[in-house]
């Protein structure tokens, strides 16, 4: 045999050791729990916080006031707007306007009958009755801009009263009353949202390409073996460490998990269809006695 033909014979054979091996093996990664959500909760306009309702390590729920800020400006305004708004004296003016030009008109007509008034008088009425009723639809529409202040103004108090977006924990809070929540800085506490837990992995591609999003897994947390599930499963391998990031959802309604805690995932590659590379090898002889990985 020359020595091509060994070389030939010793690479093939590598290869078919290298493919016998090739079927997965569980594997094992290691990780720290997370909240499934950290907000930053900011406040949509700058002013000074007059008040803050809550406290570190304070559960909030959803739609929780968080803090607000100064609104005696606004308040004042929403006052006046307010009384313009309920006010009728326009409108209820504008339609004894409107009746009064009617009985003119209608009186005029009458003795333009018996030759006792001209057309341009009939005309002048007509034109005063159409401006009065054109008054009366001004001061209507009048009063529905003024209810749509009303409920600008309300608004505009609204975007500075800061709430919670979700159910969590109030972990840090960033200000105090009397101090200024500038459009740069406008955070005004942290909250966490706890009732699920997010665990962040990075396993092998060949196992990623063998999972799928909203799979089943176990994850083990000092020693206890708990349910989660495959939230995301990144369609993209680091080019780097030749890993794929998978996120996993733990249910923590009880809130027995604490966030920040060592997890550990132990991945068991499901049974697939036979593919190339996860197939036992069988080496049958060929011509010059060498051999070749036969896949099946």
């Amino acid at each position: 045999m020359n020595t091509f033909a060994r070389t030939l014979m010793l690479a093939v054979y590598a290869a078919a050791v290298l493919l016998s091996g090739g079927r997965l093996r569980a594997e094992v990664t290691t990780s720290f729990t997370e909240p499934d959500e950290t907000i930053e909760v900011a406040c949509a306009e700058p002013g000074v916080v007059a008040q803050v309702l809550v406290k570190q390590g304070q559960a909030v729920k959803a739609g929780t006031i968080l803090a607000v800020l100064d609104n005696a400006v606004l308040e004042a305004t929403l006052r006046s707007a307010e009384t313009k708004a309920k006010s009728t004296a326009r409108i209820d003016l504008a339609r004894v306007e409107v009746e009064l030009k009617q009985r003119q008109k209608a009186k005029l007509s009458l003795v333009l009958a018996d030759g006792h008034a001209s057309a341009n008088e009939i005309e002048k009425a007509e034109a005063e009755l159409a401006a009065s009723q054109a008054q009366l639809r001004i001061s209507e529409e009048e009063a529905i801009l003024s209810k749509i202040e009303v409920e600008q103004i309300k608004a505009q108090i609204e975007r500075r009263t800061i709430r919670s977006p979700v159910d969590g924990v109030a972990t840090r809070v960033r200000r105090r009353p009397g101090e200024f929540l500038s459009s740069s800085e406008p955070v005004i506490a942290t909250v966490v949202r706890l009732d699920q837990l997010r665990v962040k992995f990075y396993v092998s591609t060949e196992m990623a390409e063998r999972l799928q999003s909203n799979g089943e897994c176990a994850v083990t947390i000092r020693g206890q073996r708990i349910a989660g599930r495959i939230d995301f499963l990144s369609p993209v391998t680091d080019a780097d460490s030749g890993t794929v990031r998978m996120e996993v959802l733990l249910d923590n309604r009880s809130h027995k998990l604490r966030s920040g805690i060592s997890s550990q995932l132990e991945l068991v590659p499901p049974p697939t269809t036979p593919v190339r590379g996860s197939e036992p090898v069988v080496v049958k002889p060929i011509e010059s006695g060498l051999v070749a990985p036969v896949l099946r």
